[in-house]
């Protein structure tokens, strides 16, 4: 990960507010303040003499105890308040309560969301990641932003907020005053990116290497699992998905599909992608990427074997296509995810 650069400026203080609510995760909520005490430490061996540190409070909507995901009982230091201008708001993920009840969660939420649209019109900045980038979305404050969430929700966050650009191939994406990120580990890089803001890049980096923090893992690329993207009543389309999974390596002809299903290709087109909301090009490419992680990850099949099984001829076309898909080189996806291939030496990118 590159850190913002910012200019390092005098500070007394910079506030962080940690907002706690029934069901929130546990490490999301208290790894920042981990981050923060450690930054102010390393600050302070750095710059002695010299004013600035983070000072935090956990705050939740009445000032009583929660319980997190976890059944850790919480303490907190207040009940919410109109916060100081510039102030810094961490919003920590849910619990994920699945389907249905997700509109449930929110709702029950939506005083802590009015509060978030009260206090960024206030020039406070808001992190937050995983299943807390729909806490953020749900207050339109995302809208005609780019935002990033756990790659396993990138599809129902994208259908539900289409207003906001989604870049689920991204650990942390940086708005300013709105930080998104992914799954477990993006809160800590959004405090670094806060830690570099205030503190430098010395300091910021000096607590990666404190709290082994990867700066280095910026994209969810590698895992991502692509969307079946079933969730649809066309069953004709239906079928077709079904017909592409199982006949993965055919050459892929829009023509031809549409004969077999008794369809033109324009309306196979047309259909296909109201429904599925790609090509079925797109679509088979997708399978096919996704056949190929499964075999790197479980066979020691080579790269080539694996290529023409899913049905390319052309190397360096697949691996461009793999590259693109997953944000490494099959090589590089094996040796992070997989088997070593039998015959090849895995020793470096």
């Amino acid at each position: 990960m590159t850190l913002t650069t910012f200019a390092v400026e005098k500070f007394a203080v910079a506030k962080v507010y940690v907002i706690a609510y029934e069901g929130c995760y546990a490490g999301s909520l208290s790894n920042p303040q981990d981050l923060y005490m450690v930054a102010n430490a390393h600050w302070r061996e750095q710059y002695q003499g010299r004013e600035g540190e983070f000072e935090w409070q956990t705050l939740s909507l009445g000032g009583e105890p929660v319980v997190t995901a976890s059944h850790l009982k919480i303490a907190v230091d207040g009940p919410f308040v109109d916060l100081e201008t510039g102030s810094i708001i961490v919003v920590p993920a849910m619990a994920y309560p699945g389907g249905r009840e997700l509109n449930k969660k929110l709702e029950s939420l939506s005083e802590i969301i009015n509060w978030l649209v009260k206090q960024y019109a206030n020039n406070c900045i808001i992190c937050t990641h995983c299943t807390g980038s729909f806490i953020l979305a749900e207050s339109g404050l995302l809208n005609g932003h780019s935002a990033t969430t756990s790659w396993w929700l990138a599809e129902q966050f994208r259908q539900r907020y289409p207003e906001i650009t989604l870049k689920a191939d991204q650990l942390v994406v940086d708005e300013g005053r709105l930080l998104t990120g992914g799954a477990n580990g993006a809160e800590m890089l959004a405090a670094l990116i806060m830690v570099e803001r205030y503190m430098g890049r010395a300091v910021a980096s000096q607590c990666a290497r404190t709290l082994l923090v990867d700066t280095n893992l910026t994209q969810q690329a590698p895992y991502l699992i692509l969307p079946r993207q079933k969730q649809h009543s066309d069953s004709l389309m239906l079928e077709i998905q079904d017909y592409l999974e199982k006949n993965l390596s055919d050459a892929f002809s829009l023509e031809r599909l549409a004969q077999r299903f008794c369809i033109s290709s324009r309306t196979l087109m047309r259909r296909f992608k109201e429904a599925v909301g790609d090509t079925p090009n797109s679509y088979l490419q997708n399978l096919r990427i996704e056949a190929a992680k499964k075999l790197f990850e479980a066979t020691s099949l080579s790269t080539d074997a694996v290529m023409l099984r899913i049905g390319y001829a052309d190397t360096s076309s697949f691996t461009r296509l793999f590259q693109r898909k997953t944000g490494l080189s099959p090589r590089a996806y094996r040796m992070k995810f997989g088997l070593a291939p039998r015959g090849e030496q895995i020793s470096s990118m």
